[in-house]
């Protein structure tokens, strides 16, 4: 048997996933692990021959991964955690990122049938049916997000939408909040058109009244003209956006306008992104764990690819509020 990537790490006494780290240039190492690994790869003679080693596989070592905007700070913790999972598994990512194109995402597609990709994680929610069954024709692994009904070469990521915008009304509601807004995505989107659908539904079960429900487009700039539009037709005491950036648009607006966060107008995004944190105020949303849908996704595959029927499953991941400085009692006179 030839030397491996288990030798190298063997004999560097480092973790598989640090020598893939340092061939690929994927993560910085410390100087010394650095040169450590390469002094064990030029000991052991180790060279990486990947159509070599597939070939004696019988199958692709690449994996697909399909996302919608490599610019949305939703996508860097979701391809980071599937490709730290892919080098643990010694497999290579091929990303693409679709900008949201129905014919640029269908001819990437094509182009990675043809290099034989075994498996595809398609993790945006705009995929045209079309997509989702010429990989099924192929008879290829593909796991989606929020799409798809599971069976043969399909599994599902199932997010809990609901679970999250209830309890971001909730807590609404509790600090006495009525005149309660809704800023969502694009309908086209199935996850815009949950979130909506539970803002909806939670504010008749807490007996709240909308006061005003704008689609968007899940931008910045979209959630301010979106929150200008509300602020206009409406006395909103509290806004919640469908995502983080078009909250932090909503942020922008009430700043611009002179209304004060949360004493005026409190504001609640979804999705948690790392920016969240910074904003001023820092901004309530709801946490959405990328880095797990990450891993869900690359074991969903690795699952299929491993069963001889390609039988796929669904998974679930949760999601919870996230309370920061954006949000505080209603005005005076609202509650």
């Amino acid at each position: 048997m030839g030397v491996n990537i288990k030798d190298v790490a063997k004999r560097a006494g480092v973790s598989i996933a640090t020598v893939s780290h340092v061939l690929n240039g994927t993560r910085g190492t410390r100087p010394q692990t650095k040169r450590t690994v390469l002094a064990a790869v030029d000991e052991l003679g180790y060279s990486r021959n990947l159509a070599a080693r597939d070939l004696v596989r019988g199958r692709s070592s690449l994996l697909a991964l399909i996302i919608s905007d490599i610019r949305n700070p939703f996508f860097p913790e979701v391809t980071a955690a599937f490709q730290d999972q892919a080098l643990t598994a010694d497999m290579e990512v091929l990303v693409v990122n679709t900008n949201y194109e129905a014919q640029r995402t269908l001819s990437s597609i094509k182009r990675l049938i043809g290099l034989q990709v075994p498996g595809f994680a398609v993790l945006t929610s705009q995929i045209e049916p079309s997509v989702i069954d010429m990989l099924t024709r192929q008879k290829i692994a593909a796991v989606y997000l929020d799409l798809g009904s599971v069976g043969k070469y399909i599994s599902n990521i199932v997010i809990d939408y609901e679970h999250g915008v209830a309890e971001a009304l909730e807590h609404l509601s509790a600090l006495g909040h009525r005149k309660i807004g809704y800023i969502g995505g694009p309908l086209n989107l199935p996850s815009a058109r949950r979130r909506k659908q539970a803002f909806l539904e939670t504010a008749t079960r807490l007996g709240v009244e909308p006061q005003g429900m704008i689609d968007s487009d899940f931008t910045v700039a979209g959630g301010y003209f979106a929150c200008s539009k509300l602020l206009k037709s409406s006395s909103v005491t509290a806004i919640m956006a469908g995502n983080d950036l078009t909250a932090i648009g909503v942020l922008h607006r009430a700043y611009d306008g002179g209304m004060a966060v949360p004493s005026d107008l409190s504001v609640v995004g979804f999705d948690d992104i790392l920016f969240s944190k910074f904003t001023q105020p820092a901004l309530t949303t709801v946490a959405l764990p990328r880095m797990e849908i990450g891993r869900v996704a690359f074991r969903a595959l690795s699952m299929m690819l491993a069963s001889p029927d390609r039988d796929g499953q669904e998974f679930r991941v949760g999601t919870q509020l996230v309370v920061r400085q954006s949000t505080a009692a209603a005005p005076g006179g609202s509650r």
